[in-house]
């Protein structure tokens, strides 16, 4: 049986294992996000997650784009939460830069889009 709760479908599929899934939820942030996700990706974070330049050096966001951000990293924590452990650093990593996010920061917020729509059927399974 399926059980579907706050947005998250679980699923008992009678071997043992319970599974954990958000793709409606995950389909609704690819559509709110202001920009078309057409790549994909392997990974959620590349080696540069952790890099921020200085304040000096940055360009950041206009009050559009910033609030994207804010409430699309807001979606993702969700997301993790409930589904997808395996973003938790990178999106752990963004919620740091919501108050003042750059074009640095844009792109990985839209890295992890791009790794969510290569693997949004993927699902969270545990066994029991």
């Amino acid at each position: 049986p399926v059980v579907d709760y706050l947005g998250t479908h679980i699923h008992y599929p009678g071997d043992g294992t319970v599974e954990f899934s958000q793709i409606p939820y995950l389909c609704k942030i690819m559509e709110d996000f202001p920009e078309q996700i057409t790549a994909t990706k392997a990974s959620p974070a590349a080696d540069y997650l952790f890099k921020v330049r200085d304040e000096a050096e940055a360009t950041f966001l206009d009050e559009d784009r910033a609030n994207a951000f804010h409430h699309a990293t807001a979606q993702l924590g969700f997301l993790r939460a409930r589904s997808r452990p395996d973003i938790d650093p990178a999106v752990a990593f963004l919620t740091t830069r919501v108050r003042k996010p750059d074009e640095d920061d844009w792109g990985k917020l839209k890295r992890v889009l791009q790794y969510l729509k290569g693997t949004k059927h993927m699902k969270l399974t545990i066994s029991v």
